[in-house]
């Protein structure tokens, strides 16, 4: 008989959403034009709103999502125990990185093209330095949450996660995430909101999210140090 897997959707967007974007913003750092300040603050606007998510969702895991993974299995606490470590570690590479923006605008032009190459160096480490994390997560703890932990307790932890959004997160950060996801993923996401809440998506908070996308510069290829 076919085990039934709990419904991870949410949570593999997350990561999907995480290995698109990173290097996303090095692609698009390659393509700005040196003393473009309102390119480089959308940019910044964007990268801003991706942290947010990637913040929420460590300190989500950690507060919320490990202690029910190991209450089933408790033979992933030296897993866990390095993922929390690797959080603290992450949050290292995003202040590099959200440095390196925020001093773009003062670059002069003809220091431009170094620091651009520099930074996009810079996220393209911290991209691998995630890949590394998210398949230790995908390789541990994944598989736990979807067979290991009872259908009872994920729709504890379900509930728990839901509380645990405001209105103004859903609103903000939802768009992103659904943002890269498939069709069959999109209905799951979309299947959750009540009908209110998912017109709004529809019609103010998704079109809104896609205007600020397509006014970024677009993406090029990152030139190698």
């Amino acid at each position: 008989m076919a085990v039934v897997k709990n419904d991870m959707t949410g949570f593999m967007l997350t990561h999907d959403l995480i290995r698109q974007t990173v290097p996303e913003l090095a692609e698009r750092l390659a393509a700005a034009d040196a003393g473009d300040t309102g390119a480089l603050q959308r940019l910044g606007q964007w990268w801003g709103l991706f942290t947010t998510i990637l913040n929420r969702h460590h300190e989500v895991e950690d507060r919320l999502v490990w202690p029910v993974a190991i209450a089933a299995a408790p033979g992933l606490a030296d897993a866990v125990e390095e993922i929390e470590s690797q959080h603290a570690e992450l949050d290292g590479h995003l202040e590099r990185i959200d440095t390196g923006l925020n001093d773009l605008a003062a670059i002069p032009a003809a220091d431009w093209p170094a620091r651009v190459r520099d930074l996009c160096e810079t996220v393209t480490v911290f991209a691998a330095v995630l890949e590394e994390h998210l398949l230790l997560e995908e390789r541990t703890l994944v598989p736990a949450l979807e067979t290991t932990v009872t259908a009872e307790a994920f729709a504890e932890l379900g509930a728990a996660l839901a509380r645990d959004h405001s209105p103004e997160s859903v609103a903000t950060e939802l768009p992103m995430v659904v943002g890269s996801a498939d069709d069959a993923q999109r209905q799951v996401m979309l299947g959750r909101l009540p009908e209110p809440v998912r017109q709004r998506f529809l019609t103010e908070w998704e079109p809104r999210y896609r205007s600020l996308v397509a006014s970024l510069p677009a993406q090029a290829p990152v030139t190698a140090v």
